[in-house]
């Protein structure tokens, strides 16, 4: 912690580096003027890389600290990202301010840097055996494979006895599934866990992968009926193969690799599994667009949903992508992506989708791909409110926005709206029932934190909801928060976007709004809310 002259305080969390990726998270805030972006600039031996950090995440505990700080509530960021080979020499963050002013501070002395020598032995050790295995069975096109993929792989901590030691006791369940998905929250980790225990509860092993960003490395988690979970630090997935060899029958799951270090390994070892055993079942899902782009999300460099253009404007696009969420993979050509990953998909028994909006995008960037194996599941939501919220349509507008409303979930058209409100002195305020990554200070917002899904009708009720946002602007897959509105019967707006407008289109309380913009949202919502509140007064009268 320090605190320069100039009023600037900041708190790193942690900053730390292996091979080539970077992770970090913590705050920033001035005591007079509004920071607005935060980047982490990183120079090393004829190179320099400037990193994109997601800022204005909600920091309740700096808040309570220095409640003297400008937006101390919102000061909080994370930065991650893919440097290039070589001795790093400089680490500032640059902060930018609203009066155009600029800031740095060095950190490169709190980089928790860890020796990625012992670890690549041991991988290049592995792989070594790898390839011997595929020599005496004349695998040479696998072993071109491997070698190609190796560019992309930066491994972290391993720990090479693992399938040794749970070969035995996964023989002793039913079948054993393998189950890739990210751990960074959301509806693709509540489908997973959903998933986990089903499996368990009917007498099925699950080995889990998934990637500790905070602490760079992959790690296993063990499942099995009557046994306590197990949880290891491997340094790659790769240490999985034997797997294969010693159990056959293993069943791939896919939810979502989002952060994983090395995407295009995985999809080509993935696909390479897949042929080499036939008895093996492999599915990837469309919990997101991971497998499509690196911006998963379907936004492209400009912030708006790209629809999946020509691959010539892909690159383009990805080329001069910025967005903290794209810097979670490491750098790579589109062309590069979509071969790799089709040859994946293309090897899957299943790519299951969540909607028929999902599935249009998939075969928008797979146009190739086999249209029976793209199958459609629909999510089932198990929410069932104990009793529905009451709503005064005829009071004054107030706009609910639920969940963790970061920027691709709406975080700027949230901002927009109240910025709309104040400067038009409208009747209005926006209350978030969750938290918004986007300083805005105004009497016209309220944000209530993390929330309790089971106390939505007395949240409703306590701030005066009467109208909700969902705010997302890019096509998502599902949506839990639009299931749990839809529940509840209350009136939804959302853009004409993905999985949720589809479902809103047959909803008799939702509303579509065409243009992805803060006005055309505001516009929608005022409609509406007139609307129902005419109804209500006929209804009265």
């Amino acid at each position: 912690m320090t605190n320069p002259p100039d009023e600037l305080r900041y708190g790193l969390d942690r900053l730390i580096a292996t091979g080539k990726r970077i992770f970090g998270w913590g705050w920033v805030a001035h005591s007079a003027r509004r920071a607005t972006d935060v980047h982490l600039c990183v120079e090393g031996d004829g190179w320099a890389r400037r990193l994109q950090a997601d800022f204005g995440l909600a920091r309740r505990d700096v808040m309570e600290a220095f409640p003297h700080l400008r937006d101390a509530a919102s000061s909080g960021f994370i930065v991650t990202g893919f440097l290039p080979e070589g001795t790093r020499r400089a680490a500032k963050l640059q902060v930018q301010f609203d009066d155009g002013s600029s800031a740095e501070i060095d950190v490169a002395a709190a980089i928790e840097a860890r020796d990625t020598r012992r670890r690549k032995w041991r991988q290049l050790a592995y792989v070594a055996r790898a390839l011997w295995r595929r020599l005496k069975r004349g695998d040479f096109a696998g072993i071109l494979r491997r070698a190609r993929a190796q560019s992309y792989a930066a491994t972290t901590l391993d720990d090479w006895g693992i399938v040794e030691e749970l070969v035995p006791t996964l023989r002793e369940s039913r079948q054993t599934w393998l189950i890739f998905d990210h751990n960074m929250g959301g509806g693709a980790n509540q489908y997973r866990r959903a998933l986990i225990a089903e499996r368990v509860a009917a007498g099925d092993a699950v080995v889990f992968c998934t990637y500790n960003l905070p602490m760079l490395e992959y790690r296993l988690h063990v499942y099995q009926p009557e046994r306590e979970e197990r949880v290891f630090r491997i340094s790659t997935f790769l240490v999985l193969e034997p797997l294969f060899h010693e159990l056959g029958a293993v069943q791939v799951f896919v939810n979502s690799p989002v952060s994983f270090e090395e995407p295009l390994v995985l999809a080509e070892w993935l696909a390479s599994m897949r042929s080499q055993h036939p008895d093996v079942r492999l599915t990837v899902t469309a919990h997101d667009y991971f497998t499509a782009c690196p911006s998963f999300v379907l936004l492209d460099a400009d912030g708006r949903h790209c629809g999946v253009p020509s691959t010539a404007e892909c690159a383009a696009c990805l080329r001069r992508h910025e967005a903290s969420y794209v810097s979670l993979s490491p750098p790579s050509e589109i062309p590069v992506w979509r071969r790799s990953w089709g040859r994946c998909l293309a090897a899957a028994d299943e790519v299951r989708c969540f909607s028929e909006a999902s599935r249009r995008l998939m075969l928008r960037a797979y146009p190739n791909l086999s249209q029976d194996r793209l199958t459609l599941v629909p999510h089932r939501s198990d929410f069932v409110p104990a009793r529905l919220p009451r709503i005064d349509a005829s009071a004054p507008l107030v706009i609910g926005v639920v969940g963790e409303i970061s920027p691709q979930k709406g975080a700027g058209i949230v901002t927009g709206i109240v910025e709309i409100i104040e400067r038009e002195r409208l009747d209005a305020r926006v209350v978030v029932i969750g938290t918004l990554d986007a300083a805005c200070n105004s009497p016209s917002l309220a944000a209530t934190g993390r929330y309790d899904r089971a106390k939505l009708p007395d949240l409703i009720e306590a701030n005066g909801v009467n109208m909700f946002l969902f705010s997302s602007i890019w096509p998502e897959t599902f949506s839990y928060v639009v299931a749990e509105l839809m529940a509840l019967q209350v009136p939804v707006v959302a853009f004409d976007l993905g999985a949720p407008a589809e479902r809103l289109r047959t909803y008799p309380m939702g509303r579509l709004c065409g243009e992805v913009s803060a006005k055309a949202a505001l516009d929608t919502l005022t409609g509406f809310h007139a609307e129902l509140a005419k109804a209500q007064m006929a209804r009265v009268a």
